[in-house]
């Protein structure tokens, strides 16, 4: 069984309206893979998130790891780290943020710490959010660091997926030679909804990339 590490495109597929997505979580690019998993996905986190993850789970069952890298930095710490059944095998944190890199940007989540610790969430805050937003990738790198860590010492063959391209100097990770999403699958029409997730048909797509860049490394 492999373990899957990813962001909300590894929760499902999704429609779109015109103006707003569903979810649906009936089936996933990992489904064109052929092989038995679980998955942890994380709406709205990162490189972070998935060095959290590795720490708080048994993987004594699994035989490989495969990580669907997102859009960085993405510096969230959770409240606590909780998981709910999207569907069999499937698991997805309960966003609960305590921080957030992008919390300027981020009203609701502003609220409710402004309400737990008792203080009054102003404009400049948010705009010191902002300032800081060129320094998180430093943060970033450090994590991937220390994903590359907590990988090797499983020591399972770990192969990790690039959606944007960006590349971290794993010493252990393997990268899959596939191409970005953002140059195969955005803003193609029918496999992606504008500026959100993909289809169901770019799940496909995107599931038969990863099958080929994969090869006999799962076998």
């Amino acid at each position: 069984m492999i373990l899957i590490l990813g962001c909300s495109f590894s929760l499902g597929w999704y429609s779109y309206d015109g103006t707003t997505e569903t979810l649906h979580t009936d089936y996933c690019w990992y489904d064109e893979l052929d092989q038995s998993y679980q998955v942890y996905a994380h709406p709205g986190g990162g490189i972070m998130s998935y060095c959290a993850c590795l720490e708080s789970i048994d993987i004594k069952k699994y035989s490989a790891i495969i990580i669907q890298e997102t859009w960085e930095p993405r510096i969230v710490i959770q409240e606590k780290l909780e998981y709910y059944t999207s569907r069999p095998n499937v698991f997805a944190w309960t966003i609960d943020n305590a921080f957030h890199n992008r919390l300027g940007g981020l009203p609701k989540v502003q609220r409710k710490i402004a309400k737990q610790y008792n203080f009054k969430w102003q404009q400049g805050m948010s705009d010191w959010f902002w300032s800081m937003e060129n320094s998180w990738d430093i943060l970033t790198k450090a994590c991937a660091s220390y994903l590359d860590h907590l990988a090797q010492q499983t020591g399972l063959p770990t192969y990790s997926y690039s959606f944007t391209g960006v590349k971290y100097p794993y010493k252990y990770i393997k990268y899959l030679d596939v191409k970005p999403a953002t140059e195969q699958l955005f803003y193609k029409k029918d496999l992606h909804n504008p500026d959100l997730h993909f289809t169901r048909k770019g799940n496909t797509v995107l599931g038969q990339m990863i099958k080929k860049g994969l090869g006999d490394g799962l076998q």
